[in-house]
């Protein structure tokens, strides 16, 4: 709750700053923030929410196939040897390879509809997190997966009650970093095969000089990241109850 107020008193620090840029300034080019929130609830009732439910939907599965392919891929690199001689090779690799410079290939490979767009999203969360978690995980004390295999734990035991919650925190954090720079992509994205998304309309209301709507896109692609950042707040706080 204190996280939600204190965002809160930024946006309203933000919102006042921009009150006075508007006023110097003092052009259609820039608008007032009051201009721009009343734009936003009058468009609620109208397209905003479906671009607003497009981008949400692009991120969300993007980051659920992050999470289920870079997890288990992960601990295997951070755990095991030889996936860690095997994996670790290629992502050294490709995680330096400005993502963005891949959008024109994968576009060519997948089409200008909704997988393209995934994949791009997907790519920018699936390197963090999976370097992350595999880091964390060859950290970790050795000792305790040798007594555990004394005991007669398995590896699959050992991944689930030993490594995954110790290496959560490491993986929200990933997200978290990540979530931005994905934001920034899915902008990109958004203006290619589609008539719906937060980017598609920020472009759209660009290329007709209208402001109003451009910046009602931008302040509502900043409310999305927002809430996706109290999200990852909420779920660390809720699986880091025991440190």
């Amino acid at each position: 709750m204190k996280k939600l107020f204190r965002g809160l008193a930024i946006l309203l620090f933000t919102l006042l700053l921009w009150q006075i840029m508007a006023n110097i300034v003092h052009s259609p080019v820039l608008p007032y923030p009051l201009q721009i929130l009343q734009n936003f609830i009058l468009t609620i009732g109208q397209k905003l929410p479906i671009h607003t439910f497009y981008s949400f939907m692009r991120v969300a599965i993007s980051m659920l196939a992050a999470l289920l392919i870079g997890i288990p891929l992960g601990i295997a690199i951070g755990y095991n040897n030889k996936c860690h001689k095997v994996f670790s090779p290629f992502l050294y690799l490709s995680y330096p390879v400005p993502k963005l410079a891949l959008l024109p290939i994968i576009m060519l490979l997948f089409g200008l509809g909704e997988t393209s767009k995934i994949i791009m999203i997907f790519l920018i969360l699936f390197f963090p997190v999976t370097m992350d978690i595999a880091a964390n995980v060859r950290q970790m004390n050795k000792e305790i997966f040798q007594t555990m295999h004394a005991f007669g734990a398995k590896d699959s035991a050992i991944a689930k009650k030993i490594i995954l919650p110790g290496v959560l925190p490491a993986v929200l954090t990933s997200l978290k970093v990540s979530v931005g720079i994905a934001l920034s992509i899915l902008f990109f994205a958004e203006n290619y095969g589609t008539k719906f998304g937060l980017g598609y309309l920020i472009m759209t209301s660009w290329q007709k000089m209208d402001y109003i709507n451009l910046y009602t896109g931008i302040f509502t692609l900043a409310i999305l990241g927002f809430c996706l950042f109290l999200l990852l707040d909420w779920l660390e706080d809720k699986v880091t109850r025991w440190r």
